[in-house]
């Protein structure tokens, strides 16, 4: 074996990819009779797993969420349910707290939908949780694409995709302008001789306007360790990527091939640039999941044996919830062709214009990694490609996805993270401060060229 002890590029950086429910991306994999994913109701199971990322100098666990139950496969939520595919599901706000108290360094990014939340409410459970993590926290921008979300939040249907990112730009202008305008920087006094708490002549009403939200309001909380919670996005459509270019500080994405990553990374970057922003001001991501042994005949050995407990039609529920088709009704032996709908386009993307796979085919090789791209092999092997995709495609890290929880992530920490040290491409010890400092090296609160920040200079001087 050659030595990379000498090695140097870019820090790898690492986010769990969980979801709060029995079955995420390796669907039917909870049966498998040493994934204990069954448990997931537990808070013992999500203080463990916490503790475990943590030992792994994991930078992020992130956690995915979606309202409702897919229910376009058969016409029901039946294939979804009997799998754990995406429902029953935990709220994963809820989670945060224990986790956190049960760590120093780890951050936490929770899933929230700009679409039915309200900027008051949301902005005022966010900044409480910047406090409980002490500035651990991030915020995963999602607009909701299950149509079982929309009537479950009393809608008619789902809103037009592109209609649902305009809701979501407003909605963040109503939070940035609560986490950023509402109290000065000079607003906390606690002071106890004076018996003042807080400067009112520095906490400043919100009067928000929009057409899709009204309020009038003081932020409730005091100001947390970053206000603004790190910004992540995931959006595949020409609209989403817009959106995340504007709005991210982290961007999830997927792809089948380093050329497609590639070219896709270029292009948030680009857009960065166009809204103003440096191209470094976006990390991004993409999706793996790994299958990890000591020798690659094993490694190959252990993903057959999990095969064996995949279910298909868990998969299917959950691609054709996301994708808005009835996957039960479409030919097994024809490429799933691009179809235009208020869905979720970034699997869209992911299945259809990144590739020209048969349904039999997509079943076949996204049987235990979803969306994810699959890496088999050695921890050397494994360590190679991670590289690889890196340097090749200007990548920042990877979201790393269970298949046997809590399993293949402890061989995945064992085995992979030592390779990477040993190269000099993954952190040895965390470094110090809030998720933004983490993630970025500078100051906790967001750059000033991003539009959260576009009334924070007038609010200091005021």
């Amino acid at each position: 074996m050659s030595d990379h002890s000498a090695f140097t590029g870019k820090e790898i950086r690492l986010n769990m990819l969980e979801q709060c429910n029995p079955s995420f991306q390796a669907f039917g994999l909870w049966s498998h009779p040493r994934d204990i994913g069954a448990r997931y109701t537990s808070i013992d199971y999500w203080v463990d797993y916490a503790k475990m990322l943590e030992k792994g100098l994991f930078d992020n666990f992130f956690l995915a969420d979606v309202y409702g139950i897919p229910d376009v496969y058969e016409g029901k939520a039946d294939g979804a349910l009997r799998n754990g595919t995406q429902g029953p599901s935990l709220d994963p706000a809820m989670l945060i707290s224990a986790m956190a108290y049960a760590t120093t360094e780890l951050c936490f990014t929770i899933t929230g939908s700009a679409t039915y939340e309200m900027p008051y409410t949301f902005a005022r459970k966010m900044s409480t949780l910047d406090h409980m993590t002490n500035g651990r926290i991030g915020w995963n921008i999602v607009t909701s694409y299950l149509t079982s979300g929309a009537t479950a939040m009393g809608r008619d249907g789902l809103k037009a995709h592109d209609h649902r990112y305009e809701v979501a730009d407003e909605f963040l202008d109503g939070v940035y302008q609560l986490w950023e305008d509402s109290w000065g920087d000079n607003a906390l006094v606690k002071d106890k001789e004076s018996r003042v708490y807080v400067d009112a002549s520095e906490v400043h009403p919100i009067d928000f306007e929009g057409e899709f939200y009204r309020f009038h309001a003081i932020h409730q909380v005091e100001t947390s360790p970053q206000r603004t919670p790190v910004l992540f996005q995931a959006g595949a459509s020409a609209r989403g990527r817009q959106f995340a270019a504007q709005h991210a500080e982290g961007v999830y994405l997927n792809g089948s091939s380093k050329t497609i990553v590639a070219e896709q990374v270029a292009s948030f970057r680009r857009l960065a640039e166009e809204a103003g922003r440096a191209p470094d001001d976006l990390k991004i991501f993409a999706g793996v999941s790994i299958f990890v042994d000591k020798t690659e005949e094993l490694a190959r050995a252990r993903h057959a044996e999990y095969l064996e407990y995949a279910s298909v039609e868990g998969l299917m529920a959950m691609m054709s919830g996301a994708m808005g088709i009835d996957l039960s009704q479409y030919p097994l032996d024809e490429p799933i062709t691009y179809q235009e709908n208020d869905g979720n386009r970034s699997v869209m993307e992911a299945m259809t214009r990144n590739n020209n796979l048969t349904l039999r085919e997509v079943l076949a090789s996204r049987a235990l990694n979803g969306t994810n791209l699959a890496l088999i092999g050695s921890p050397t092997q494994i360590a190679d490609e991670l590289i690889s995709w890196m340097d090749e495609t200007d990548l920042d890290g990877f979201n790393i996805a269970h298949i046997v929880n809590h399993e293949t992530t402890q061989n995945f920490i064992d085995l992979v993270i030592p390779e990477l040290q040993k190269r000099g491409r993954y952190k040895t010890a965390y470094s110090s401060g809030t998720f933004r400092e983490k993630l970025f090296g500078n100051g906790a609160r967001i750059k000033l060229t991003h539009p959260a920040s576009k009334n924070h200079a007038a609010v200091t001087a005021a």
